[in-house]
């Protein structure tokens, strides 16, 4: 008797679960964010950052967004401080519907990282 009713619960958990792996899933969109007319982007995508290599002049803004749909975190190196230049940092995680804008005060090669997934890296030079 117990045999029998092992198989019967494992037919029905077999079931169940096929039931389940069916169903259709939701779809997440991809989330279209507005970014400043005219801005400097930065793209994080499942590659990496796109452009990788950015050189712009001091004073300029640089917007940082996603293609993804996970949280992200731009930020100077080093990993996990970002201590090189610690204004380059917007201190938090953000929502793939946010974007975050950076002006670059200082002249320099600033490598920076996505906090969340440090093996995302790029590097903006900043001139005068």
């Amino acid at each position: 008797m117990n045999t029998k009713v092992a198989i019967v619960v494992g037919v029905l958990i077999l079931a169940a679960a096929g039931w389940y792996v069916s169903q259709e899933k939701p779809v997440t969109p991809q989330v279209q964010v507005k970014v400043p007319e005219g801005a400097i982007v930065v793209e994080l995508t499942k590659e990496g950052f796109s452009p990788s290599e950015l050189t712009i002049a001091k004073g300029e803004s640089v917007t940082f967004r996603t293609t993804g749909t996970d949280l992200y975190w731009p930020a100077s190196n080093l990993h996990p401080s970002h201590g090189i230049y610690p204004e380059f940092d917007p201190l938090k995680p953000l929502q793939p519907t946010e974007v975050w804008s950076f002006t670059f005060d200082q002249v320099g090669e600033w490598k920076y990282h996505d906090h969340l997934a440090p093996y995302f890296t790029g590097v903006i030079t900043v001139t005068e």
